[in-house]
């Protein structure tokens, strides 16, 4: 569906079901360079389950207006400004990566509305080497490249993918070459308030990371467990990269679906 925010469009996938602000919401953030599509099997399941969804494209991403955002603070700011012209209540947070920092930051500031938090292989704060940095800006053939390359476990570069006669790594190469990689880069290298932001969350939350993540090192996923709240639950998928979402969907599907069922169930 698209809306409208600050006078410019915004699309949002909604899992194949009209958006109903009053049911529950699970709202999901893409990482860096991603758009709305690495959501479709997740969404789905939870559309089919009486909960209203929103895969957002942030501003600048494949379907909504330009120009991107440029800071994790302003994406949260954002985030919020959606929901609030929504007037969409009982939110559920899923991130990965970038969209793990962008969660953060909004449930942080306002956490009024918010019943859970996932967060899907990240630290509280994700450096980016120079060389990639560069890449993203001067060569983004290069660049998406080395991401595609590091983000997928062995499921994707074996095309072991869980839909029939699709490519993991292919349509990752279609969606990153078309979005702005290099402004999302630079807005991770330069997000400083993560730490704080993790610990300022007051609703449960939810951190699953992948034990051969390239990109998010299982380090800085356990700085970021410590940082959370008391009220949380930690998981390790170990067979998987970066990209655990696409990789493992069955078992991330089902870790989303009973953290989400208990702490925002639909009654």
């Amino acid at each position: 569906m698209y809306i409208e925010i600050n006078k410019k469009k915004v699309f949002a996938s909604t899992g194949g079901k009209p958006f109903a602000k009053d049911q529950p919401l699970v709202l999901f953030i893409h990482g860096s360079g991603l758009d709305h599509t690495f959501w479709g099997l997740h969404s789905r399941f939870f559309a089919f389950r009486k909960y209203s969804v929103l895969c957002l494209d942030t501003p600048g991403h494949t379907n909504s207006d330009g120009p991107a955002l440029h800071s994790i603070e302003e994406m949260g700011d954002w985030v919020n400004d959606v929901i609030t012209h929504l007037n969409a209540k009982q939110i559920s947070i899923v991130g990965h990566s970038q969209g793990c920092l962008v969660g953060m930051e909004y449930a942080s500031r306002y956490p009024e509305k918010i019943m859970s938090v996932s967060l899907i292989t990240s630290g509280y704060e994700t450096p980016v080497n120079s060389f990639l940095l560069d890449a993203a800006e001067n060569n983004p053939e290069t660049a998406v490249n080395k991401m595609i390359s590091w983000g997928f476990g062995e499921a994707g570069h074996m095309f072991q993918g869980t839909i029939p006669g699709s490519s993991m790594l292919i349509g990752g190469y279609k969606t990153m070459f078309k979005n702005p990689l290099h402004i999302d880069l630079h807005a991770c290298n330069n997000y400083k308030g993560g730490k704080k932001a993790a610990s300022s969350i007051k609703a449960p939350c939810q951190l699953i990371l992948a034990g051969r993540d390239l990109m998010a090192p299982r380090k800085s996923g356990m700085a970021l467990a410590d940082a959370l709240p008391q009220t949380r639950e930690l998981h390790v998928i170990d067979d998987c990269g970066h990209m655990l979402p696409l990789e493992s969907p069955n078992e991330c599907r089902n870790l989303l679906k009973n953290f989400i069922f208990s702490n925002n169930p639909t009654g």
